[in-house]
């Protein structure tokens, strides 16, 4: 159904309100108080029935009611509609906005979306995100298309496996949304382009994005915007090291959504508030900071994304601590959440640490399964955590006794290739076999000096030069600390010098026998 007046209107099947070209940002409850009071418009509602009706089976305070009406006359005042809702003092409110003639639902003045548009919609409310994202690129070959169907657009990107796809849409929408004057839903895309940007360390351009977020949003009134934002700085804080800045963050992002009844963002401020309680060293605090956030999703409407993240975050602080009981505890839980809800924001992560928990339990086959299928999984939405993943594969290969079945190619960059070449050379040390030694290390050293590393080279040089003069070739290794020095006295290397300082006393004539 659609609500028609002179300055707006309000249509309920795409929970938006449109003033001209125009869509108004409104919060769910807050879209549902309008809808509610417009159906009501003949008569004054009561709170108590408001908030019923707003808030089934939820205990408010008056507070969130009145924040709520505040909110609505705000985005309505900016559509030219003052005095919209007007309050009954000790009674409740009333809807007064002018009608428009065109009352009709089906004598709408404006131009009915294309077909290909409506298509796009609809497969977007069915949850059909690879053909979203294929109708929304077809269309967008021969039309425009607004901020919100950009939006929609780079949600289903990311829902069908392409996060990478979601950043030009967004990048458009921030553009459309601040040139139609809308800067507060600018804001909004912009902090949405910042979680991306942070999701894959990319922490310059993350960096860009919070401050434009910033910028966008610094003269909106509180609202969950910014508390997402206050969250986004939070995390950012932790990863610097700026462990009472991320706290202080973290609590305003977690008040944030007990404000606005936002449960993803209060979880995941109460996650980011036990992190850094723990690396403050407040341990009592932090875990129950972190058991709630864990027991918020349990518990909540929280969104796959939201909940994939807090599962996350909670299981890695608790295996951080070495914590194992509780972290098994979290992870029993994370796969019966994660199986009910089909899929999550961060399944790559949650299941390397799942892996991590069954090599404890002694399931090694299906820990081996399970990392597996991550590293693939990795390599698309995360491909800085993908290394993690190798090694928790190894370890598992290791604990079996299987030490060929886990390489990675390992000879995929010269650098590796100098790197296997000294592990081998120290292999083969350990073992007796001295012309292998030789052969491997002075590979390692050709190829770094190739690649234009001299002190890796040196470094290897000096471990070289020690295993020469013990087996007595006294000029060899000479060679090899005179190759060195020039690099490490450059590096300020002092440790690697005093040590070609012994090697050189050991090759002393004087001191032969």
């Amino acid at each position: 159904m659609i609500h028609r007046f002179a300055h707006f209107e309000i249509d309920e099947a795409t929970r938006e309100v449109r003033a001209g070209e125009r869509v108004l940002t409104l919060q769910p409850r807050v879209f549902d108080l309008l809808v509610f009071l417009a159906r009501n418009r003949d008569r004054v509602v009561p709170k108590d029935e408001l908030l019923d009706a707003v808030w089934p089976e939820v205990t408010v305070a008056d507070g969130s009611l009145q924040r709520a009406v505040s909110l609505a006359r705000n985005a309505l005042e900016a559509a030219g509609a003052e005095n919209a809702i007007r309050t009954y003092s000790r009674q409740g409110y009333r809807f007064c906005a002018e009608a428009s003639v065109a009352t009709n639902p089906e004598a709408t003045a404006t131009t009915p979306p294309l077909p290909a548009l409506v298509a796009a919609r609809t497969a977007y409310a069915a949850g059909d995100w690879p053909g979203v994202v294929a109708r929304y690129e077809a269309i967008d070959r021969v039309d425009g298309l607004e901020g919100e169907d950009l939006q929609r657009w780079a949600h289903a990107a990311r829902c069908a496996g392409k996060p990478h796809e979601a950043i030009p849409p967004l990048e458009r929408a921030v553009v459309a949304f601040t040139v139609r004057g809308d800067r507060r839903r600018a804001g909004w895309v912009a902090v949405l382009i910042t979680m991306l940007r942070v999701e894959w360390r990319e922490f310059a351009l993350a960096k860009g994005w919070y401050h434009r977020a910033s910028r966008l949003l610094e003269h909106e009134p509180p609202c969950r915007e910014r508390g997402y934002l206050d969250f986004l700085g939070g995390r950012m804080a932790l990863m610097e090291n700026d462990i009472e800045g991320a706290l202080a963050l973290s609590r305003c992002a977690r008040d944030a959504g007990e404000q606005f009844n936002d449960p993803d963002l209060e979880g995941l401020g109460l996650m980011h508030c036990g992190e850094a309680s723990l690396y403050l060293g407040n341990i009592r605090e932090g875990l129950a900071a972190l058991d709630e956030a864990g027991a918020a999703v349990a518990g909540s409407k929280l969104s796959p994304w939201a909940g994939g993240l807090i599962y996350c975050g909670v299981i890695f602080s608790c295996m951080t601590r070495a914590d194992w009981q509780r972290t098994t505890q979290w992870t029993d839980q994370f796969t019966r959440w994660s199986a009910d809800k089909g899929a999550a924001g961060y399944p790559g992560l949650c299941q390397m640490h799942r892996a991590e928990v069954l090599i404890l339990r002694g399931k090694l086959q299906e820990a081996e399964k399970v990392i597996r299928s991550t590293i693939a999984t990795l390599a698309r939405q995360a491909p800085w955590a993908e290394g993690e993943a190798w090694k928790v594969l190894g370890d598992i290969l290791v604990v079996r006794g299987d030490f060929s079945g886990a390489d990675p190619d390992l000879t995929s960059t010269p650098a590796l290739q100098a790197l296997l070449g000294r592990a081998r050379g120290e292999l083969a040390a350990a073992e007796g076999r001295t012309a292998d030694v030789l052969n491997q290390f002075r590979t390692a050293i050709r190829i770094s000096q190739t690649i234009q590393a001299p002190l890796p080279a040196s470094q290897i040089r000096c471990r070289l030069a020690g295993l020469l003069a013990d087996q007595g070739d006294r000029e060899a290794a000479l060679i090899e600390l005179t190759a060195a020095a020039p690099i490490l006295e450059e590096a300020g290397s002092v440790g690697l010098l005093n040590h070609c300082a012994k090697v050189r006393g050991l090759l002393d004539p004087s001191r032969s026998p």
